[in-house]
């Protein structure tokens, strides 16, 4: 990257995608310098915490901040840690269900036919892209490692989102 940000104005290095004006992938730099780093272990931990926050939540009796203690205490991690954690399984969550959710509609549509069917389908596969695009570009806010990990327990983790908004959005 050129020593100033007004010396690169307009400039796009295609090897290197942090170079140049897009704002976006800085804001990305600055907060991966911010993240804690995820290994196995840490996720592990934040798996423990959304699944003893189901359970917990889940129960009439339980307020979501007592819930929210319990898990804190049963994944043996510090608030920042798990509050920077969920935002990072949030955002990787929410991309790779909005992707099931679009290859489940391409699946519905392989039998359709006709212009409509058609059109339906090519939208669909640009969303589909965005999708994809803006999942692998995760890797510049939290690392190539850490993207990698969440991508080897990707079921896991979209079931826990799933479970996860499906609580949370009903109150």
């Amino acid at each position: 990257m050129a020593p100033s940000l007004f010396d690169d104005l307009g400039y796009q290095d295609v090897r290197n995608p942090e170079a140049g004006t897009d704002f976006s992938a800085a804001d990305d730099r600055t907060l991966r310098m911010a993240a804690p780093a995820l290994d196995g272990a840490m996720l592990d931990a934040l798996v423990r915490y959304q699944e003893a926050f189901l359970t917990h939540a889940g129960t009439e009796h339980e307020p979501l901040a007592v819930a929210h203690q319990k898990a804190q205490a049963a994944s043996g991690l510090d608030l920042k840690t798990v509050e920077q954690g969920a935002a990072m399984l949030r955002a990787f969550g929410g991309r790779r269900w909005t992707a099931r959710k679009l290859q489940d509609k391409l699946e519905q549509l392989k039998a359709a036919s006709g212009p409509d069917a058609e059109e339906l389908r090519r939208r669909i596969q640009g969303e589909l892209f965005n999708q994809e695009r803006e999942t692998e570009a995760l890797a510049r806010r939290y690392g190539d490692t850490t993207l990698a990990l969440l991508r080897e327990r990707e079921a896991t983790l979209l079931d826990l989102h799933t479970r996860m908004t499906r609580l949370l959005s009903h109150g």
